[in-house]
């Protein structure tokens, strides 16, 4: 059945008309093309639609009933149709999806504007496991499946990968994967420009039943040069990305993608000479608060390999291969911290440690403060993360790490110290931490989390290697014990 498939595909492109140029000025007439080459050949298209979706308004407004990472920034998360819809019916669309084997979810667009990092990441959501009793729990995951299509790796047509057209393809099947290329290039959109993002079948319980895996797509994007042109893209997303669930007429002889390759972690050069440097400069940072009581927070892996939580049913936050993450006080159950962290309003944090992208172990760097607690209607198994404020590599002052240190040190450039407090006025070189709404309370008991967010090693495109990173740091200083 593939091959009659694929056959008629292609004499279909050697009867219909010469192929439009895709350009600035057709982009509709190449879509058209494409859905129209697909459909004579058997294939149903369902449009979806880009969602863009806000965690911390939607955190604030009451309507996230499990556990967050309520971030500041805006994600798309497209809505997918739940299955091929029939002639004549509107499509069900839902943002967490199944996937028979034959089938794909394709995007076609253009890729944000200039930023630190975006990338597309295809998660697991839900899987069933085999519970005490013989049967199925359905168990929520939210990890990434394999390696993300990142600004380092995606296939674009510009000189940059901003603000240029795409296409990505989500699918387990080989065959389906060339129908959608073929058709794609009828259309007249070039090669160059071809993503697949393989879901892996040999691992996944794909289909449309009741027990089968349920997928994601998010686009998460960080550190826009042109704020109000990030916000722009993402919410007009919604027109500019065009989204499709791509079927068979009849289900296809599967020929599934091998397992995908992961991109290797880590170089071989570590932060490891630096340890000492710390030391000197935790020395330097007390004694530079006389009169302070110092009380000291150690940081820790957040987040493990995304496969890691799937093997020990466990959630996984929407983590993604490209980061590595730590935090401090009381934040993710990976890292066993839950140290009880409070900043009453005399009291303040500074946060220290290597730059970790003056060190090229990382792209950009972003610390982000939490108020962290339990839904009291929900019991006490779900805990919400809700943010106070943050600060990014960029925003550190040059030279933030040099009062610190011994005057002329060759490794200053290569360490950071910042603030953060309840009242940093007009102090710079500080993060004021506010609550966000009426939902969160800000005050001298609130527990507060701390998250470290390293994206993308140059060197490698992916987030780098524990065993090459220096861990950052905090001391809370207060005028008592």
């Amino acid at each position: 059945m593939r091959g009659k498939i694929f056959l008629s595909l292609m004499v279909a492109a050697l009867l219909l008309p010469a192929p439009c140029a895709f350009s600035k000025e057709a982009p509709e007439r190449a879509l058209v093309t494409f859905e129209e080459t697909l459909k004579q050949n058997g294939f149903a298209v369902t449009p979806g639609v880009a969602t863009v979706y806000n965690p911390l308004g939607e955190f604030c407004a009451g309507n996230l009933p499990d556990a967050v990472m309520s971030n500041s920034g805006l994600y798309l998360i497209p809505s997918v149709p739940k299955e091929a819809a029939k002639p004549g019916e509107a499509p069900v669309l839902t943002q967490k999806f199944k996937v028979r084997h034959d089938e794909a979810i394709v995007l076609i667009g253009k890729t944000p504007p200039s930023a630190k990092y975006f990338a597309f990441y295809a998660h697991i959501y839900s899987r069933f496991y085999p519970d005490k009793e013989g049967g199925l729990k359905k168990t929520d995951i939210f990890g990434t499946v394999g390696d993300a299509v990142n600004n380092a790796t995606i296939k674009t047509a510009g000189p940059t990968p901003f603000n240029t057209p795409f296409v990505l393809i989500l699918t387990p099947d080989q065959g389906t994967d060339a129908a959608i290329r073929a058709a794609l290039r009828r259309a007249g959109y070039p090669e160059a420009i071809f993503n697949t993002l393989v879901l892996p079948a040999s691992m996944l319980k794909l289909g449309h039943g009741d027990t089968a895996d349920d997928f994601q797509i998010t686009l998460r994007t960080a550190r826009f040069e042109d704020p109000v042109a990030g916000t722009r893209y993402i919410e007009g997303s919604p027109e500019n990305l065009h989204l499709f669930r791509v079927t068979p007429g009849a289900s296809a002889i599967a020929k599934p993608f091998p397992m995908p390759p992961l991109r290797v972690r880590g170089t071989g050069e570590s932060e490891m000479h630096l340890m000492n440097k710390l030391a000197e400069l935790r020395a330097g940072i007390i004694a530079a608060n006389p009169g302070m009581y110092a009380t000291e927070f150690l940081s820790a892996v957040a987040c493990y390999e995304d496969y890691d939580n799937l093997q020990r049913k466990t959630w996984a936050d929407g983590g993604t291969r490209d980061g590595f993450v730590l935090d401090a006080g009381w934040m993710m159950p990976q890292s066993n911290l839950n140290d009880v962290l409070t900043l009453a309003d005399d009291e303040y944090l500074v946060i220290y440690g290597a730059n970790h992208v003056a060190t090229r172990k990382t792209t950009y760097m972003n610390v982000n403060f939490y108020a962290t607690g339990y839904m009291e209607e929900d019991g006490p198994h779900q805990k919400w993360n809700a943010f106070l404020g943050g600060f990014f590599d960029d925003d550190l002052p040059v030279g933030s790490a040099d009062s610190y240190l011994a005057a002329g040190d060759p490794d200053a450039h290569l360490m950071y110290v910042y603030k953060a407090s309840r009242n940093c006025g007009n102090e710079a070189g500080c993060v004021p931490l506010s609550a966000p709404c009426a939902r969160v309370k800000l005050d001298d008991n609130t527990i507060l989390g701390v998250y470290f967010r390293m994206y993308l090693e140059p060197a490698t495109k992916v987030g780098a290697a524990t065993q090459e990173m220096l861990y950052d740091r905090i001391i809370k200083f207060s005028p008592r014990p």
